[in-house]
């Protein structure tokens, strides 16, 4: 068989499946070895969860985008979780997964001169409703109050912002500010 370059072959495009394989160089930058992977198992490894430590965390593109980041109950103080500067369509979603209502609250602090935009849904233990807004001004951190339960998603939408959605449950609305 003739040597093929891979920007000759044809595309599969919408024809893709599952099991369909896909040929891989597993380390790159070290001791590269070709692989194979079948896209089925490329997106699941892609997209699974991964578990945040209590306490501080940087949350970085390579571990955490196009993830859902799992929060555990805190163990103190108030832990914040330090975002990277964003690139637009990076995605973090932040879900809570305590037992009860954390004692302590969670900040998510975006890199200097980064703002949110967006609003958040609260969800307040009291059965009222309502929505917390950005006010679109940089260097805010949102910071959410003893939370009972959260759903977080941000989304880089330029090199400045991350708009903000999902809801929050707690006595206490989350503040951007």
């Amino acid at each position: 068989m003739a040597d093929l370059k891979v920007t000759s072959m044809t595309s599969l495009a919408a024809g893709t499946a599952n099991e369909d394989v896909l040929h891989i160089i597993d380390d790159p930058t070290g001791t590269p070895i070709n692989k194979k992977v079948t896209v089925g198992d490329m997106l699941n490894a892609l997209a699974a969860p991964v578990a945040l430590a209590t306490g501080a965390v940087s949350i970085t593109e390579a571990t955490h985008a196009g993830r859902i980041s799992m929060l555990p109950d805190q163990a103190s103080g108030n832990p914040s979780l330090t975002l990277p500067t964003p690139i637009v369509g990076m995605v973090f979603r932040f879900v809570y997964i305590g037992a009860a209502a954390d004692a302590h609250n969670t900040l998510i602090v975006p890199p200097t001169g980064v703002d949110y935009e967006g609003s958040l849904a609260f969800f307040d233990s009291d059965n009222n409703t309502s929505v917390v807004v950005s006010d679109n001004s940089a260097d805010d951190t949102l910071t959410i109050i003893t939370p009972q339960n959260f759903d977080i998603v941000l989304t880089a939408t330029s090199t400045t912002k991350y708009h903000i959605s999902g809801y929050v449950t707690s006595a206490t609305a989350p503040t951007i500010a």
